[in-house]
């Protein structure tokens, strides 16, 4: 039994499939809101899918499908413009500029943080992790802990500290 070679579909979809999280990083470096990375990573894989035909093969993947993402992400600002949070077009274009080099970097740096995390003690660990959930306060942690919420927010300050050093000791940075 012989194999076939991929349609243009099949290599269109494997294309997309293995930059989702590249591409996740790049519309996040653009996007403050995680919520709406996701919803634009959704758009920029239907306009990829739409305009497969027009990609060249022989030029790389990315820096194109980064290209209809930031286009996502401009049309996504440009509906949200009413939040006082969004950043203005001229910001979003220097931070795509420097954006382009930062999918594999924010790979590694994904992989450092799941790491590190992994090496914190239990405790540590789940204190941080309710802290960035989508609901959580310092306040309402720190009630919950019977603690004030300075002293959680030393607490939390010391983790990250150890994070940040864990991650640069992982990605061969110095540290500052």
């Amino acid at each position: 039994m012989s194999l076939s070679a991929n349609t243009p579909e099949e290599d269109i979809i494997g294309l997309i499939t293995r930059s989702q999280g590249s591409l996740r990083a790049y519309i996040y470096t653009l996007l403050p809101d995680p919520a709406q990375v996701d919803d634009v990573l959704q758009e920029t894989n239907l306009v990829v899918w739409r305009k497969a035909a027009e990609y060249d093969t022989a030029r790389p993947f990315m820096p194109w499908a980064c290209r209809i993402a930031l286009f996502q992400v401009k049309a996504a600002r440009r509906d949200n413009s009413r939040d006082r949070h969004v950043f203005d077009s001229a910001l979003v274009d220097i931070l795509a500029a420097e954006g382009e080099d930062v999918p594999d970097s924010a790979r590694d740096l994904d992989a450092a943080l799941r790491d590190c995390l992994a090496e914190l003690p239990d405790e540590k660990r789940n204190l941080i992790l309710s802290r960035y959930h989508p609901d959580s306060s310092v306040k309402g942690l720190a009630d919950s802990r019977n603690e004030t919420p300075g002293a959680l927010s030393v607490e939390l300050h010391r983790i990250r500290r150890v994070l940040e050093s864990c991650i640069r000791g992982k990605l061969n940075q110095p540290t500052s």
